[in-house]
């Protein structure tokens, strides 16, 4: 069996387990067994017969959706105005690094640290290795927050 069913594939598994279960069968067998002769875990058939039950229209349409269980956005990822707030404050040239920029937007409120900060400037392209002039008067290779100057 596959690993990713059908709708149509789904509806029949639940057909098959709830008409080897019915109490009017006269070779009726556990639910576990009826899910084991079907090749699909209890828990599978107890959750499509759910979607069932609260979506009646699926019933008139013998299919059981597609739904992922899984989160449509990653917990840890950042919004889209978040992302845009950190490129526009490292783009101003006020900030120096990227815990700069988390101590002031922590300061308005959005928790951040300071290596999320540095992750996104770094994949906005903001964010690397320059040459730099040491104190010693010497060039050095740096990490540094990177910003288009302003035009006069």
């Amino acid at each position: 069996m596959s690993k990713q069913l059908s709708p149509e594939e789904r509806f029949a598994l639940v057909q098959r387990v709830h008409s080897a279960t019915y109490q009017g069968n006269p070779n009726r067998v556990s639910l576990e067994q009826a899910c084991r002769d079907v090749g699909i875990p209890p828990s599978n058939y107890h959750r499509w017969k759910k979607l069932l039950k609260e979506n009646s229209g699926w019933v008139a349409d013998q299919r059981i959706p597609i739904r992922s269980t899984a989160p449509t956005r990653n917990g840890m990822s950042l919004s889209d105005e978040v992302q845009k707030r950190i490129a526009d404050m490292a783009r101003s040239g006020l900030y120096e690094n990227p815990r700069q920029i988390a101590i002031a937007l922590e300061s308005e409120g959005i928790q951040i640290s300071d290596n999320t900060v540095r992750n996104h400037l770094d994949k906005a392209g903001l964010y690397g290795l320059d040459t730099v002039i040491g104190s010693d008067g010497k060039p050095i290779k740096k990490k540094v927050i990177r910003f288009s100057q302003p035009k006069d």
